[in-house]
């Protein structure tokens, strides 16, 4: 059995699965023994080198090597396809925006939340409906804990030292989803972000848990629609006060009903814009940082205006709407994952580089 380049032996399939609880090379739930032969599969099916450096991961500073990589990406029972996904978002979280080190030792409960779209979806048979979020799909399950795997044993995410996330987040096992191409009205996620239609990109995001918000689209026109959904961006202990990214996956009945009332996605964004607001009169009860601070909200307002309106998404570039999940009942039902604010976690898309032929 080979982990981090170190080659061990072990007398059987649960003694090896046990020898990974004891070392620490898991997250608390059993992972693939990753053999040799399991490793070298995918390094083949990739074409290479393994000792290919795609980056050092904080906060213990690991180097993640197609090899290590592809080590962990056994180990979270991806198939070898798979595996150019996971380097996809571990290249997207590395980059300065995302803040990576910030993100795996922060006291808030945020993690990277993968959202595949493109031509991938379907060859790789990602579930976009029921339960996108859940238990069910392998691509999903797995691709997403290939990354959280990569973070622990790499970048030595671990709780308490050095991660202080006070409550944790289920996410921390596995968060990734993808986009319904057939449920959804408007282009792809990938496009909006200035790829071509036939790539498959992942766009990475670090956010809270989805946040359900029954937008009851069913019965209702989409007016009413997007006041339900900006009450349920605009929370008063919510992180988007302080600005920052919000990942909104809105089921298709909702996103059918926006759509036929004639709104672009970007229409959505600039009416949710205006609407996700709270009075000044309601954040003075809220002080999570102080005044001086540059995010917040009171460099937007007149702080003394109790009735002035503080929005909590700054710009449409702040918002990712994608759509997934199951056509549902009359409530039509859409998830919210805010994200960390300014701090860190921000959206960076990166294409899927697929071996050739």
């Amino acid at each position: 059995m080979n982990l981090m380049s170190e080659l061990v032996t072990a007398a059987d399939v649960e003694s090896a699965i046990e020898m990974c609880f004891e070392r620490n090379w898991t997250d608390g739930l059993p992972v693939v023994p990753p053999t040799p032969h399991a490793v070298e599969r995918i390094i083949a099916y990739l074409g290479r080198d393994p000792q290919d450096v795609i980056g050092v991961i904080p906060p213990r500073d690991g180097v993640a090597t197609i090899e290590t990589i592809a080590i962990n990406c056994v180990m979270a029972g991806c198939k070898p396809e798979y595996v150019p996904i996971v380097i996809a978002a571990l290249e997207a979280v590395l980059e300065e925006r995302f803040n990576i080190n910030a993100v795996q030792t922060t006291t808030h409960s945020c993690a990277p939340l993968l959202m595949v779209s493109g031509a991938a979806v379907k060859k790789l048979a990602f579930n976009t409906r029921e339960c996108v979020f859940g238990h069910g799909c392998r691509p999903s399950a797995t691709i997403g804990r290939a990354l959280r795997l990569v973070l622990w044993n790499i970048g030595g995410g671990y709780p308490r030292d050095p991660c202080k996330t006070t409550h944790g987040h289920p996410g921390y096992f596995t968060f990734c989803i993808a986009e319904d191409p057939d449920s959804n009205p408007w282009q792809s996620l990938h496009v909006d972000r200035g790829f071509q239609s036939d790539d498959t990109v992942v766009t990475v995001t670090a956010t809270e848990g989805p946040h359900l918000c029954a937008t009851g689209a069913g019965l209702s026109p989409a007016e009413d629609v997007l006041i339900v959904l900006a009450d349920g961006i605009a929370r008063l202990g919510g992180p988007g006060i302080g600005g920052g990214d919000l990942v909104l996956v809105l089921g298709p009945m909702a996103a059918r009903n926006l759509a036929d009332a004639g709104l672009s996605k970007i229409d959505v964004k600039r009416e949710l814009m205006r609407l996700a607001t709270r009075p000044v009169r309601d954040l003075q009860h809220r002080r999570s940082m102080p005044a001086s601070h540059p995010w917040h909200w009171s460099r937007l307002v007149d702080a003394h205006d109790e009735e002035a309106r503080v929005p909590y998404i700054r710009s449409v570039e702040n918002l990712i709407i994608l759509v997934a999940g199951g056509w549902g009942s009359k409530g039509g039902i859409t998830s919210i994952c805010p994200g960390w604010g300014m701090h860190g976690g921000l959206t960076v898309s990166k294409r899927v580089i697929f071996p050739s032929g």
